[in-house]
């Protein structure tokens, strides 16, 4: 099933790259932005899928969030980028019943889950075209996958019924690729629109994390 999402995942990428070069081509030419260090700032949608039965699993998830990179040129063709993604929290709620004493009680099962990543990656900036510049990137990222499980019960639920809330947080190194194509709207400002796919596998658990996003550079 992994090998399954981290296929759709790298089709997705590969559609995306596609897409962004048939842009590229048709740009108008512009004058190119210096080049130098650079931070940018994104908004992006990330889609979580984890190993397992997909029509049971608890972490799949999308959510919205937010990137910040800060990056610097490595010659005319190459660059290097550290950068933050984090999005908000997703939830998995699942209902069962308990029989007491001729009353029944339901209790909601509650699954929430976060992945933040820090990663590092390497840019090879194909030729301009126009005001368009494609890259694409590889590298790796570390990250820090929250996990909490607890029960809601109505009020008045016997304590021996609900289970104990707990909490799991793993670490751990995670491939990453992606591309993206600066557009250039000025002489130091650029949209980039982006999509980036990493993939995890921690001691119990494994999967993907797919991030479309779109934001905005400023070279220095």
């Amino acid at each position: 099933m992994l090998h399954t999402c981290r296929g759709r995942s790298l089709a997705l990428a590969g559609g995306c790259a596609v897409l962004l070069f048939s842009t590229a081509r048709s740009a108008d030419a512009q004058p190119q932005p210096s080049e130098g260090v650079y931070v940018s700032a994104s908004a992006l949608v990330e889609v979580k899928r984890f190993s397992g039965d997909p029509t049971t699993n608890k972490l799949d998830g999308q959510a919205f969030g937010g990137a910040f990179a800060l990056g610097t040129s490595l010659g005319t063709r190459w660059d290097l980028e550290v950068g933050v993604d984090t999005a908000r929290v997703t939830a998995d709620v699942q209902q069962r019943s308990v029989t007491v004493q001729r009353k029944t009680i339901t209790l909601q099962s509650r699954t929430r889950n976060r992945a933040m990543s820090v990663a590092t990656l390497i840019r090879l900036r194909t030729a301009p075209h126009g005001r368009v510049q494609v890259g694409y990137l590889g590298g790796l990222s570390f990250v820090r996958l929250q996990r909490q499980f607890d029960t809601l019960a109505p009020a008045g639920t016997a304590a021996a019924l609900v289970p104990r809330p707990f909490e799991t947080v793993d670490y751990g190194a995670a491939p990453t690729v992606g591309i993206d194509a600066r557009v250039v709207i000025a002489a130091h400002l650029s949209v980039v629109p982006a999509i980036h796919v990493s993939a995890f596998d921690f001691h119990d658990t494994s999967g993907v994390l797919v991030r479309p996003r779109i934001g905005i550079r400023c070279t220095f």
